[in-house]
């Protein structure tokens, strides 16, 4: 009978700490070119991510393509993480308007 109260008490320390662990925000710096070449090790990376809240930050994107920013946009709408963008770079906000994507991948828009 004991038994079913340790494992009680265990899936409770397992889901705090789960808890513990997504309550945590993960701080993701993005390259300045990402484009086809790099999207093997952006996603490997994306992947790592899983059941966390991540803060992408986008401040050095100089260039980024269309497939890179796919990618991204899976990323960002994925359920099983919490994304919020940090300093977004000029670059990356204009490819975001320029695909009309920016509502969809909460990239804040800059004002001129």
């Amino acid at each position: 009978m004991d038994t079913s109260d340790e494992i009680t008490e265990e899936s409770y320390q397992n889901v705090e700490e789960a808890e513990q662990f997504k309550s945590e925000w993960i701080k993701l710096e993005l390259e300045p070119i990402i484009t086809i070449p790099q999207l093997d090790d952006l996603k490997t990376q994306l992947e790592q991510y899983k059941n966390c809240r991540v803060q992408i930050s986008g401040q050095q994107v100089e260039r980024i393509d269309t497939a890179a920013f796919q990618l991204l946009l899976a990323f960002t709408n994925s359920p099983d993480v919490t994304v919020a963008w940090v300093d977004p770079s000029p670059e990356l906000c204009n490819v975001s308007k320029l695909l009309g994507l920016s509502a969809v991948v909460s990239v804040p828009m800059q004002e001129n």
